[in-house]
């Protein structure tokens, strides 16, 4: 089953104003009957110090695009590993 994905947008107000606006994903995950939101992370490295936070996109649209990459199998952020070729030389 494919997973669900929302995006959430996050409005920050000084003095009864906007002053910065930015969406985030979050993905469902289920654990026997239990259901909650988990937003996508980046890690985040400064000075020898690695956090995992969340990714922001600053519209809704490079948020949606961003789900759509992760539905065709790109990952958030990290590195893949995949084996493409075995060799045995060792028959006779």
């Amino acid at each position: 089953m494919r997973p669900i994905y929302r995006v959430v947008k996050h409005t920050y107000y000084e003095k009864c104003d906007v002053t910065k606006e930015y969406f985030n994903i979050q993905k469902q995950v289920k654990f026997l009957k239990w259901k909650w939101w988990e937003p996508i992370k980046q890690e985040d490295c400064f000075m020898g110090d690695c956090n995992r936070i969340p990714i922001s996109f600053s519209t809704e649209s490079d948020a949606i695009y961003a789900i759509k990459k992760l539905e065709n199998g790109n990952i958030p952020n990290g590195w893949r590993e995949e084996v493409t070729t075995v060799l045995d030389f060792n028959k006779e």
